[in-house]
C-alpha cells in the first residue's frame, strides 16, 4: 500500500502525474489537506480546500482511502460532514476525523497484495487541528494515551492484519520530528503497529527504521495548488518541491521520490528501499534513545523562533502552558499577516 502527502486542489485546477505508470494500480492513501468545496460553494478567503473535481487529477490512480485529520478541514462550514459524504459517494474510505468522538476514532481497513491494512488517523491541536468533542465534529486528538489506546484496540480487532497510524503533526517546515512525536511513534511500534506515517511540515523529513518497521516523519506535499490559496498569497518555496510516497510491502518498504514542477506537474524521479545501506533519507539520529534524540534535536531543529519543544505527547501542565503560548503566538502572526505587517513567505 502506498501513502502520499498533502493534497489541496483549488477550483479549475488540475494536476498531471508523469512517470507513475507502474505504481498507479496499487492501492493509495492520501492526505486531503482541506475539506471538499461542493459546487456553487464559496471558497474560503483564508484557508485551503479541495474542489469537487479534485478526483479527476487522480483518475489513473487506485485511490482507496483518504486521511482527513488535518488543520484545514474546518476552513469550510460543515467541512467534515460534507467531505465524508462526498468521499462515500465515490467509494473512498475516510478516517481521522468525524462528527463525534466515536466516528473520529473509527479505523478503516483495506486490502493490498492479500494483506489487510487498518488505518488510524490523528491530528495535533497545536497546528490548528480542531479536536472532536462530544458536541461538535473535529479531528481525532493526537494525545499519547488516547493514541495508544486506540492503536491497541485496532491491533486486537485486526487479528493479525497490519495497523498503520497516520499523524498530522509537527510545525510547518520543521525537518525533524518533535521529540514527543518520535517517542510516541516508537511506542506505537513497540505495541505492534506496522508503520507510522506523518504529514504537515510541507517538506520531506527523514524516514527511520525502528525494530524493522518504518516511521516516515513527513511526506511533504503531493498535489498542492500553487499560489491559489489565502488570496493567492500562499506559495511554497523550492525546498517543498521534493515529495515522497511511502510504499509498505512485505518484500521491503520503499520510498518513491517525486518532484513538483509549478504550477501543476508532479514528476516521478526514482525509488529506493528504506532498509538499504545507502538509503538517502536515513536519519542521523536513527537508533538514538529518547534522551539522546532530545539533545540532538535541541542542537539541530530548524524552527526555533519562540516555538517550544514538546518532550511528551500528553496533557501535562507543562504542555498546557506550551499550548497556550503557541496559540497566542499563532494568533499574533495571523493578525500581522492580515494587516500586511508580515508576509506568508515560507522558508
Amino acid at each position: 500500500m502506498i501513502f502520499c502527502g498533502d493534497v489541496a486542489l483549488a477550483n479549475e485546477d488540475s494536476f498531471t502525474f508523469t512517470g507513475f505508470d507502474c505504481l498507479e494500480s496499487k492501492p493509495w492513501c492520501l492526505n486531503l489537506e482541506g475539506a471538499i468545496l461542493t459546487q456553487g460553494g464559496a471558497p474560503p478567503t483564508w484557508g485551503t480546500y479541495n474542489s469537487e473535481d479534485w478526483l479527476d487529477s487522480f483518475s489513473h490512480f487506485r485511490l482507496v482511502s483518504v486521511c482527513i485529520a488535518n488543520n484545514h478541514i474546518h476552513d469550510i462550514p460543515e467541512g467534515i460532514a460534507v467531505t465524508q459524504q462526498y468521499l462515500a459517494r465515490h467509494n473512498l474510505q475516510s478516517f481521522g476525523a468525524g462528527i463525534d468522538a466515536i466516528a473520529a476514532a473509527n479505523s478503516v481497513t483495506t486490502a493490498s497484495c492479500g494483506e489487510d491494512y487498518t488505518l488510524l488517523g490523528f491530528g495535533w491541536r497545536m497546528i490548528g487541528c480542531k479536536p472532536v468533542t462530544k458536541s461538535s465534529p473535529g479531528v481525532n486528538r493526537l494525545e499519547g494515551r488516547q493514541v495508544l489506546s486506540q492503536a491497541r484496540a485496532a491491533l486486537e480487532k485486526a487479528e493479525g492484519g497490519k495497523v498503520v497510524v497516520v499523524i498530522h503533526g509537527n510545525y510547518e517546515f520543521e525537518k525533524y520530528p518533535q521529540p514527543a512525536h518520535r517517542k510516541l511513534a516508537r511506542k506505537l511500534i513497540d505495541e505492534g503497529v506496522y508503520a507510522v506515517i506523518c504529514h504537515h511540515p510541507h517538506i520531506v523529513s527523514p524516514v527511520e527504521r525502528y525494530k524493522g518497521r518504518t516511521i516516515a516523519y513527513s511526506l511533504g506535499n503531493w498535489a498542492f495548488s500553487y499560489g491559489r490559496f489565502f488570496g493567492g498569497r500562499l506559495k511554497f518555496p523550492e525546498s517543498s518541491f521534493h515529495q515522497i510516497a511511502v510504499e509498505l510491502n512485505d518484500n521491503g518498504d520503499r520510498v518513491h521520490h517525486a518532484r513538483f514542477e509549478p504550477p501543476n506537474t508532479v514528476r516521478y524521479l526514482r525509488t529506493e528501499s528504506v532498509g538499504a545501506e545507502d538509503f538517502s533519507l536515513k536519519p542521523e539520529f536513527e537508533g538514538f534513545d529518547d534522551t539522546a534524540y532530545l539533545a540532538w534535536f535541541k542542537k539541530n531543529r530548524i524552527k526555533r523562533r519562540g516555538l517550544p519543544i514538546y518532550r511528551n505527547a500528553d496533557q501535562s501542565l507543562g504542555n498546557q502552558l506550551r499550548n497556550c503560548w503557541v496559540w497566542v503566538r499563532q494568533r499574533l502572526i495571523e493578525a500581522a499577516v492580515v494587516l500586511r505587517f508580515k508576509t506568508m513567505d515560507r522558508s
